[in-house]
């Protein structure tokens, strides 16, 4: 075992000990057996929390593949350890091969990071489909890359349903992106201004924590719906330009490439702290940040700082990729239910036959996985 396996065993056995619920998940699985005989291909953050749950699923019998979801979100040394316990783990240089590399593979069950290892198996490697009992997929995004995809085979959308919304996006998310902005630049909330770009789940979840530690918040929301939801929960709601005029930090929610522009931020507040929470490292145009700026200095690992011609400063956390992820950052107690979710629904699909399509996350399941939580975590207990 090297020294990196060392630590990051460290960092999951802290995770065992203080938010048991996959330990509980764990016994349930070596209990069931449910994957003996098959191969699982899983497409994922490859973090601490991500290895917690793959040695908990390993007690159910079967062979797990795996393929990094991003590489600012692939930790060496967690891939180092999965290795060791036997794992075939593929790193995402180029996230589409690493993907295919892992259909090569012939797994018969999903797990998917963001949808997009599903639509690489429908557009890429249409002649495997036939063999896949079934995909669980999380992330806001997910539907709609898999919109029109019509897959052969039973998905279910984790994100359709109660846990990930409420408990994971809003939670855990929530504040995690705020313990990770601290950690890389020290700033102190309160009395600041902060702009959150979306108002989703995820959007939803920054905005709350960020008043809550004091801070001035707006909303930026295309969706009329949304935007007044948001001013109803008392934030304002500027349109793109005036927020990135006035706020200090920004934090992108919304799942969508390119939502932030670099032309945008040309009149931004000097200063001005840019992070992202949602899915994928494109949300903020950095590549065209870059393009632009007259000077790009490294501040420290994570983070750095653009000066336009002319114009404003901005600083950039985590390269524009999520940042609670890349930080590791947060209560990991929300995630791991949401990981508990997932090897529940996985077994499910193992276990049983479903139909063709897509579905949100199983009542049942989602009861299964906050009853295992609440008892693991000793709430029923007062």
């Amino acid at each position: 075992m090297t020294s990196h396996s060392r630590s990051a065993r460290a960092e999951i056995a802290r995770l065992q000990t203080f938010a048991p619920v996959l330990s509980a998940l764990g016994n349930q699985l070596a209990a069931r057996r449910p994957f003996e005989g098959r191969t699982v291909g899983v497409v994922a953050h490859l973090t601490p929390p991500t290895a917690a749950l793959l040695l908990e699923l390993q007690l159910g019998g079967g062979r797990f593949v795996v393929a990094g979801a991003a590489e600012a979100t692939t930790d060496q040394e967690i891939v180092r350890l999965l290795r060791d316990e036997g794992l075939t783990v593929h790193t995402p240089g180029a996230r589409a091969e690493a993907q295919r590399a892992l259909l090569d593979e012939g797994p018969e069950i999903l797990a998917d990071a963001g949808g997009d290892l599903v639509g690489t198996l429908l557009r890429w490697r249409p002649e495997a489909a036939g063999r896949v009992r079934g995909a669980a997929v999380l992330g806001r995004s997910a539907a709609r890359r898999l919109g029109g995809l019509n897959p052969p085979f039973p998905v279910v959308d984790l994100t359709a349903g109660t846990l990930k919304v409420a408990v994971e996006n809003r939670t855990g998310v929530g504040l995690g992106v705020w313990q990770a902005v601290q950690a890389l630049t020290g700033l102190h909330l309160a009395g600041r201004r902060v702009a959150v770009l979306g108002y989703g789940p995820v959007g939803q979840g920054v905005a709350a924590a960020a008043r809550a530690m004091g801070a001035q918040v707006d909303v930026v929301e295309l969706d009329p719906v949304r935007r007044l939801l948001a001013h109803y929960d008392g934030y304002g709601v500027p349109t793109l330009g005036a927020a990135v005029e006035a706020a200090g930090v920004l934090v992108t929610c919304t799942g969508v490439d390119g939502a932030l522009p670099a032309e945008a931020l040309l009149r931004a507040r000097d200063g001005l702290v840019l992070a992202n929470a949602g899915h994928g490292g494109h949300e903020v145009d950095v590549p065209g940040v870059a393009a632009v700026a007259a000077r790009v200095d490294e501040v420290a690992e994570g983070v750095t700082r653009y000066q336009f011609e002319g114009g404003p400063m901005v600083t950039v956390l985590g390269g524009g990729h999520p940042i609670n992820i890349v930080m590791n950052a947060g209560s990991p107690e929300p995630l791991l239910l949401l990981f508990a979710l997932l090897g529940l629904t996985l077994a499910d699909l193992a276990e049983n036959e479903r139909p063709a399509g897509v579905v949100g996350a199983p009542r049942a399941l989602e009861a299964a996985a906050a009853a295992l939580a609440l008892h693991a975590l000793g709430a029923d207990r007062g």
